[in-house]
């Protein structure tokens, strides 16, 4: 039901999860053949919302059409702690700004990406680091842990 309203919304309509009595705090969305439209949507949304604390998006057809829209919204929301991407067709390229997104966000703890090559996962292990500097720098606590 969820895949449908947001294959059917557009920009301009109101969201569930932007509603001022939502307090949804679980989203699961894996394998409901999401697009990355659908997807673009749903991340425009997150920027708003102040209650969603888990979001489930593994095994969908994600791509890197979400990269500008989803890193957007992990600066911007607060609230969001878990993540859940792999099993989509993102890049290594895409996941790399996803973390770098997140050197804004002090509260996603824990990430999973789409697997990638070793040299990527390194490259992406070392932005973590960087993130977690930074928020330790900033006094806050949430690590970030990161997972393929």
């Amino acid at each position: 039901l969820i895949t449908r309203l947001l294959e059917r919304t557009s920009s301009s309509t109101p969201c569930m999860l932007t509603h001022p009595t939502t307090s949804l705090l679980v989203l699961d969305m894996r394998y409901t053949n999401l697009s990355s439209r659908a997807a673009i949507y749903l991340f425009t949304t997150l920027q708003h919302n102040k209650t969603l604390k888990e979001l489930y998006l593994n095994g969908n057809s994600i791509t890197d059409e979400v990269r500008d829209t989803m890193t957007t919204a992990l600066r911007s929301n607060c609230c969001l702690e878990e993540l859940e991407m792999y099993n989509n067709l993102i890049s290594a390229d895409t996941s790399q700004a996803i973390v770098r997104a997140l050197q804004d966000n002090n509260t996603l703890s824990l990430l999973w990406l789409p697997d990638c090559p070793e040299g990527d996962q390194e490259n992406i292990k070392s932005l973590q680091i960087i993130v977690n500097d930074n928020r330790k720098s900033r006094g806050c606590q949430v690590k970030l842990e990161i997972k393929f």
